[in-house]
């Protein structure tokens, strides 16, 4: 058997049954749930087992936002659109979830390590949000942590050879209140439509 037809066969239970739950519904009367703005996923533990130094110096890991929806983003202090924009739109997004706010994490993972130190790092997110968290991997420690976000980070030098920038993912996870991966977000997230989301994780408690 061909591998295509092995992994045709192996989704055909999980296919059959999803056509079976619907057929149910269906006849109930009761509708499937809502899917959530951005892309859902499940069963990926990307960032799972880091320890990453916070702009005070402790070391933090995911279990540390248990209870919380946390999002994670990786930006760095020198980058002149992405970052900036998109942390003033989870701003703007934070700012609209009123009290479920208190139950949200945003953090920022920086990719220019050497460059950004803790007060530098820390006096940027504050800049938009005090309630915003920035991590800094130990520069050995990078390739580590993006490896482990299945993103990437690469330093692009100027023309003159003098400074440089940073290639790097503008994605957003999203995790829930039990530390679980749920969604993926691009940067041109709607406002409200990613709030509507974490309402969502938030109540799912």
């Amino acid at each position: 058997m061909s591998s295509r037809r092995a992994r045709a066969s192996r989704a055909l239970p999980g296919a059959l049954l999803t056509c079976v739950v619907g057929a149910f519904a269906f006849l109930w009367g009761c509708s499937p749930p809502t899917p959530f703005n951005a892309t859902e996923v499940s069963g990926i533990d990307y960032g799972r087992g880091l320890r990453i130094a916070d702009t005070d110096g402790r070391l933090r890991s995911l279990e540390d936002f248990d209870d919380r929806v946390a999002i994670i983003f990786f930006g760095f202090t020198s980058c002149p659109d992405v970052c900036p924009n998109t942390l003033l739109r989870l701003k703007q997004v934070r700012d609209s979830l009123g009290a479920d706010a208190d139950r949200v994490s945003i953090i920022v993972v920086s990719v220019d390590p050497e460059r950004d130190t803790p007060e530098r790092l820390g006096a940027y997110v504050r800049n938009f949000d005090s309630a915003f968290v920035g991590l800094r991997p130990e520069p050995q420690q990078l390739a580590e942590v993006v490896k482990a976000f299945h993103a990437i980070a690469v330093k692009v030098p100027s023309k003159d050879g003098d400074t440089y920038t940073i290639d790097h993912s503008a994605t957003l996870y999203v995790y829930d209140r039990k530390n679980r991966l749920r969604l993926i977000s691009q940067p041109d997230f709607g406002i409200e439509a990613l709030a509507q989301d974490l309402r969502r994780l938030v109540a799912e408690g």
